[in-house]
């Protein structure tokens, strides 16, 4: 009897890890579905200035539109940033409060951590159903269960830069234009961080030095770079 009882529990206790950490309901995007050759960059965790500003410079340049995911204490402390983002066209998503690994939290924590950033930005006339990012992506089940409950999306990425790892613009740019320029890189959503959670060592010079290259191969590919607003229909091309 324990022959069988052993697999039977060793199973259950793998589905179980399968469905907390991916989860199969909800709607979550990786990347938009289009044959075209358009990206989306999303900068998470800023503001932070004066990081946040010099990268709006290097956007403006180019005349190129971004995805901001902002964290909401932040947000409290720059609002100046925020306006500025605002004024010069950028989308502003929610990306949580403090930043805490938000799949590891009870629902009812994961509520009100979005809920006080949706507040946060309804004061610059942000819609409450704004686009949101778990922090690190961390799509788990008490996170797919909130948004869900609140019909509302979660957008992830196929693109990582792994900036956060280290602000080499030379290991940021290769590691951005190895997966965009593949077979796959039409409608890539590319994650980059303007800022940190902690605020320690938020130099992200190497980011800015990076995003300055990667327009550069892109538009020279013939990629054109949009916001996430600017899709008029987004699919789950696959789940994560």
């Amino acid at each position: 009897m324990s022959s069988i009882i052993i697999p039977v529990v060793g199973f259950a206790f793998v589905g179980l890890l399968w469905l907390f950490f991916r989860p199969p309901f909800g709607k979550n995007i990786i990347r938009i579905n289009t044959d075209q050759r358009i990206v989306a960059l999303t900068y998470d965790d800023g503001p932070n200035p004066p990081y946040t500003e010099r990268l709006l410079d290097v956007l403006a340049k180019h005349n190129v539109k971004a995805t901001f995911f902002m964290i909401g204490n932040r947000i409290e402390k720059h609002p100046e940033t925020v306006s500025r983002v605002i004024a010069e066209e950028h989308q502003i998503g929610n990306h949580s409060y403090s930043h805490p690994l938000l799949g590891f939290l009870p629902p009812f924590c994961v509520r009100r951590q979005i809920e006080r950033t949706d507040d946060l930005l309804q004061q610059y006339g942000i819609a409450k159903d704004s686009v949101f990012r778990a922090p690190m992506l961390t799509r788990f089940l008490p996170v797919a269960y909130v948004l869900a409950k609140g019909d509302r999306t979660h957008i992830s990425c196929n693109v990582w830069s792994w900036d956060w790892t280290t602000q080499n613009p030379d290991k940021i740019t290769e590691t951005v234009l190895k997966k965009t320029l593949s077979s796959t890189g039409a409608g890539s959503i590319i994650v980059l961080h303007d800022g940190k959670a902690e605020n320690k060592d938020a130099n992200r010079s190497g980011t800015i030095e990076a995003t300055d290259r990667i327009i550069n191969a892109l538009k020279r590919d013939g990629y054109r770079f949009v916001r996430l607003s600017d899709v008029r229909r987004m699919a789950i091309s696959k789940r994560d």
